[in-house]
């Protein structure tokens, strides 16, 4: 096992034996091995390589905590701590504003999960007893939240899952505030390709996506499957022409230099889904691999053909569940945002939720928060009425 900076935690429930608490400055320090078999169950964000590559932007100071028993990691969560600019949907004062402050060395942001991604967990082992996997999850909470009261930090775990948020309903406390925050929509990938995929669909509905399909090989588009190290040089611009669009601060060569930055250490489980027109590439979507799950990331379009030739949904999703189903993966993660698109194409919406542990929120405040919450569940549950999951019933009965 990785040598760590850490103390054994105090013994709960009255075990034999408690978690011992492990705490690594780096995610390198942490055996990969061991830090994946932990991660086994949980999204692509929570593994040691997309943690090492968070780690490369070097915006905060991560640590990682792990509640290990017997020698085998139980428990773990990452946390990053900012001390000024944070990602920006990572920024409680840009998430809850009036709410929370920037950060500042003085007041910095103790943030636990992924710090890139927008899906975060508590990891705990696959198959670890109930019993050894509370004890664990409690002694990393308790670590993270006597972290966050040391350092004087607004303290918050943003983007859990319901299965997370479920862990750690037990042990938080009346100052602890549970706020849903966003939504990832994910794609079932059935048998039998894009005949499994028409199955999620009436015959009228699936006149348009078979419209869609057409143009695009109308328009003589032919899809390419590529790795990063042969293709990056080419989707710096086109992800740039999107990014743009949307009022982001790129240029194509910032972008460019991002996709050859990933491609070292994604080169094995990342593909691009790439349209050419010929020998130009006109389009692509990047995806990520983790479990049964392709992680669908950037993208990028040639405005001039984008719209004839519907690229994106061609490669996000059609040919996507072409390559999903040939390749064994049952399901397809399209994040947050554009939620009527992806439930029409499909998709179903997973609530992801924020955990302010200590919140300085009483008054208009919290009820401000507690408004904006309750516009974006009606909204959320619009989409998808299934997003009002047993864990929902559960938090909002905390209040």
């Amino acid at each position: 096992m990785a040598a760590g900076t850490g103390s054994t935690a105090d013994r709960a429930d009255g075990a034999a034996s408690g978690p011992e608490l492990l705490e690594f400055a780096s995610i390198r320090e942490a055996d990969p091995a061991e830090w994946n078999a932990l991660a086994g169950d949980a999204a692509l964000y929570s593994s040691h390589r997309w943690l090492e590559y968070g780690e490369e932007l070097a915006d905060s100071a991560s640590r990682h905590l792990v509640a290990s028993v017997d020698g085998a990691y139980v428990a773990g969560l990452p946390t990053h701590r900012f001390t000024g600019k944070v990602p920006h949907f990572y920024d409680p004062a840009v998430l809850f504003p009036g709410a929370a402050e920037p950060a500042t060395p003085e007041r910095p942001l103790l943030l636990g999960g992924t710090r890139l991604g927008y899906i975060s967990e508590v990891l705990v082992a696959p198959g670890a007893p109930a019993a050894a996997a509370g004890a664990a999850v409690a002694a990393v909470l308790d670590r993270f939240r006597a972290l966050g009261a040391a350092d004087g930090a607004l303290t918050a775990l943003l983007y859990l899952t319901d299965a997370s948020v479920e862990r750690l309903l037990p042990l938080l406390g009346p100052r602890d505030r549970v706020v849903l925050m966003d939504a990832t929509a994910v794609l079932p990938v059935l048998p039998g390709g894009i005949e499994g995929y028409r199955g999620l669909f009436t015959s009228h509905q699936f006149t348009s996506i078979r419209r869609e399909m057409r143009r695009y090989a109308e328009a003589g588009c032919r899809t390419e499957v590529k790795r990063l190290s042969e293709c990056h040089h080419l989707l710096g611009p086109l992800s740039a022409q999107v990014l743009i669009r949307y009022g982001h601060p790129v240029t194509d060569e910032s972008e460019s230099e991002r996709f050859a930055q990933q491609a070292p250490l994604f080169d094995d489980n990342c593909r691009v889904l790439a349209a050419y027109q010929g020998e130009r590439m006109v389009g692509f979507t990047q995806f990520f691999f983790w479990g049964d799950t392709m992680y669908a990331r950037s993208h990028g379009l040639d405005d001039s053909i984008a719209r004839e030739a519907k690229l994106y949904f061609n490669l996000t999703y059609y040919e996507a569940v072409k390559y999903a189903s040939e390749h064994g993966y049952r399901r397809i993660d399209l994040s947050c945002d554009a939620f009527g698109a992806k439930m029409s194409r499909g998709a179903r919406m997973q609530a992801l939720w924020g955990v302010v542990l200590d919140a300085p929120w009483s008054g208009p405040v919290l009820d401000r928060v507690r408004a904006e919450e309750k516009a974006r569940r009606e909204e959320f549950a619009a989409h998808d009425p299934g997003i009002e999951s047993e864990v929902a019933r559960l938090v909002a009965a905390r209040g």
